[in-house]
């Protein structure tokens, strides 16, 4: 590093409190030049279209260089200026209005009538589409987009015309960002010539030396590495992904240039990439989930960390911000200073990094038909979604369904002609296991002609170009990665457990409740049953390490399993994955939802984790963990879970916190998101938010500053906290 570290510390903290500060408006450069574009190439191969719509834009886009001059790289012209992907929709995800209240209205009048009127009728998919995916950044860094670009034209002449439209599309992707680095190097040249700090000249300077290399050319230092991570990061959201994009392992993939990361300066250079990586506006502040996975090992079982897993652990600390996340893949060979400092900086309430284990999800990954050496190089690419750079994204997407445990109990039970004839559990069981096959098989239609309209209709040449295969298959990712696996979202997980060890308690074993009346509870919302709602919720609950109720959740579990099996079976399609995921959709779920078995009433969210239902942990962290623990991950959660764990901060010392991880793990956890919290000291943030901006917490698969939170959420960490 060129530059001394406090004057470059103090460079850093000056571009996270701008950032920080910039309010949420809207960017029109790409919803204009996309628009612009689509009108010119309209008719032509939809592959084509887009192509040519990127190089529209990151040829006619305003570079930023001075929001923060130690990298290139900008989405919207200002941080926290929402991109809008017109093509996918112009609205507001359900998630991102629930956790920024204030943003709400922010896009109304502020689209002009010519684009929204231009885009009508011509959606080609969700906001969040495709999303949740990770690109093989190892030959972005050591390859590089020429090389690609090589390929391709080796290739030229070859296959079908399809195949030939889709690798045209590539190529001018591929330039189209070489193009657009070179744009950068200009610029930052013309702002270090005008540049009367020589600090941030110096920054101008080398950001102009490294784009004219990089990602055309194979970097040769750690800031090229970066540099190149960063731009073809943010060249992905502009492609338009709406969802998590993942950074991969940026420590393996940097592994070359890992001697560097001892010079004086790193941790804060490391900073400045992940500020950079946080002002991507796709969705304003609300994009939250661009994840960073470190450490782990190999599939020999070799530990494959170095410095720049711990630089990246200490940068997440120094930013404070809650993206990008961190993630530590934990193994038992995990070096004893990482281990130490991710206990140390828990413990101190960073709430980072996130944990997840080794063995069992690149076990799972194993059964998903994935050979050891891809398993072992996964990564989170989203909330805690799971994937394998350039080789896997499918498990994330969840493209094939959502298993709503709750709406099919609740239908089981309404739709019950003699409730008290019901003969016992396993007569339930099988109810929910018909309810679940017809939803699950219909995802599953619907999954399949959704991946072939998006493959068609919404194609991602760049994003392909840097997936394995798909350059020689002239084909989109969603067609042509090796890897394809159906993947599933589950939520509701915790709740339906619950009511079934209610149900089994209070009905079938205790008799002081029939099946008739918690069915006319359920019917009235509790309205005058409030006796037997007690009861329901004095029953065992998932989390106490009860085997009264763990017994309903491998239940539960191995029916959704057959249920699944059998629709895999049915397709053709290779093993499923289930991803556990929350993020803030337990509200959401929860408020179209009526009452509830365990006693929940309707409105009221769901467990906002895996683990126990709020409130209901009476014994402890270590209950918590013995119930999910019991959970074979690798077998039912392929594609990921999240665990919330909240202990006392001040009273959490870091040896002992590591020692309730380490034994969950080697028990066969998977994932863990730790939060040491004073529920005085959040009251007092909500009260004085200035004089909090540092404290950080995760909610369910997203992280963020404690001030930053919406009230809904910020009375549910209080409460966890108030649980202690």
């Amino acid at each position: 590093m060129e530059c001394a570290i406090a004057p470059l510390a103090v460079l850093v903290q000056a571009v996270r409190d701008r950032q920080l500060n910039a309010a949420d408006t809207v960017c029109l450069e790409r919803a204009r030049l996309v628009t612009e574009s689509w009108r010119r190439h309209d008719g032509e191969a939809p592959v084509l279209v887009r192509a040519y719509a990127f190089q529209h834009l990151l040829a006619g886009m305003s570079l930023d260089v001075d929001s923060n001059p130690v990298f290139a790289g900008n989405t919207s012209s200002r941080p926290r200026a929402w991109m809008l992907i017109p093509e996918h929709g112009i609205g507001y995800d359900a998630q991102v209005v629930l956790e920024n209240p204030g943003v709400a209205g922010l896009l109304d009048q502020a689209i002009p009538a010519e684009i929204t009127e231009f885009w009508q009728g011509r959606a080609l998919g969700g906001l969040g589409d495709p999303g949740h995916l990770a690109v093989d950044l190892d030959r972005v860094v050591h390859q590089g987009l020429a090389h690609a670009l090589r390929q391709l034209e080796a290739l030229r002449g070859q296959g079908t015309m399809a195949q030939g439209q889709y690798r045209e599309a590539m190529a001018i992707t591929l330039q189209a960002v070489i193009d657009w680095a070179t744009r950068y190097a200009q610029a930052a040249a013309q702002a270090a010539g005008r540049e009367p700090d020589p600090l941030r000249r110096r920054c101008h300077e080398r950001v102009a030396a490294a784009c004219r290399r990089v990602p055309a050319e194979p970097a040769r230092d750690l800031f090229e590495g970066l540099q190149a991570i960063v731009l073809v990061h943010l060249a992905l959201a502009l492609e338009g992904h709406g969802m998590s994009v993942s950074i991969g392992l940026p420590d393996r993939v940097l592994a070359p240039f890992a001697a560097e990361a001892s010079a004086a300066g790193t941790v804060d250079l490391l900073a400045a990439f992940m500020l950079k990586v946080a002002a991507n506006s796709v969705f304003g502040r609300a994009s939250k989930t661009q994840t960073i996975t470190v450490g782990g090992a190999d599939e020999d079982g070799r530990d494959c960390s170095n410095a720049l897993t711990r630089g990246f652990l200490l940068a997440a600390d120094r930013v404070r911000l809650g993206d990008p996340p961190v993630f530590l893949r934990w193994h038992p060979g995990l070096p004893a200073d990482l281990a130490h400092l991710a206990a140390r900086l828990l413990a101190a309430g960073l709430s980072q990094p996130l944990l997840v284990n080794d063995e069992v999800t690149a076990k799972g990954f194993m059964a998903c038909g994935l050979a050891p050496e891809h398993a072992w190089r996964y990564c989170v690419i989203g909330c805690n979604e799971l994937g394998v750079p350039g080789w896997s994204a499918e498990s994330g997407n969840a493209r094939a369904g959502s298993v709503p445990y709750m709406e099919v109990l609740a239908a089981a039970l309404l739709s019950l002609p003699d409730p008290d004839h019901v003969g016992g559990m396993d007569e339930l069981l099988g109810r929910i296991e018909v309810g679940l096959c017809g939803r699950l098989r219909e995802s599953r239609r619907h999954y399949r002609a959704h991946l072939q309209h998006l493959a068609q209709r919404a194609p991602v040449p760049f994003t392909s170009a840097l997936m394995q295969g798909c350059i020689e298959a002239g084909a989109d990712m969603l067609e042509a990665m090796p890897y394809r696996i159906p993947g599933l979202y589950e939520r509701g997980f915790t709740n339906a457990v619950n009511a079934l060890a209610a149900i089994d308690t209070c009905v079938f074993r205790e008799r002081t409740l029939t099946l008739a009346g918690i069915v006319a509870a359920l019917r009235a919302d509790f309205a005058g049953a409030e006796a037997l709602q007690q009861c329901l919720r004095a029953a065992p609950k998932w989390g106490q390490g009860d085997p009264a109720a763990d017994h309903w959740a491998l239940a539960l579990l191995e029916v959704r399993e057959r249920v699944l099996d059998e629709v895999d079976r049915e397709f053709g399609d290779a093993a499923h994955a289930v991803c556990h995921v929350v993020r803030s959709l337990h509200h959401l779920d929860g408020r179209r939802l009526g009452a509830s078995a365990d006693g929940r009433q309707a409105g009221a969210p769901l467990a906002d984790s895996i683990g126990a239902e709020l409130g209901t942990a009476c014994n402890g962290p270590t209950g918590v963990l013995r119930s999910v623990a019991g959970i074979d991950a690798s077998r039912f959660y392929r594609g990921g879970y999240n665990l919330n764990l909240a202990l006392p901060a001040g009273r959490t010392q870091p040896a002992d916190l590591w020692a309730l991880v380490e034994t969950f793990f080697r028990r066969g956890g998977q994932e863990l998101q730790v939060n040491c919290l004073d529920a005085a000291r959040l009251r007092a943030a909500q009260a004085q938010p200035e004089q909090y901006g540092d404290l950080m917490v995760r909610v369910a698969g997203l992280s963020a500053r404690f001030v930053d939170l919406a009230p809904v959420e910020q009375a549910e960490i209080i409460g966890r906290a108030t649980a202690l």
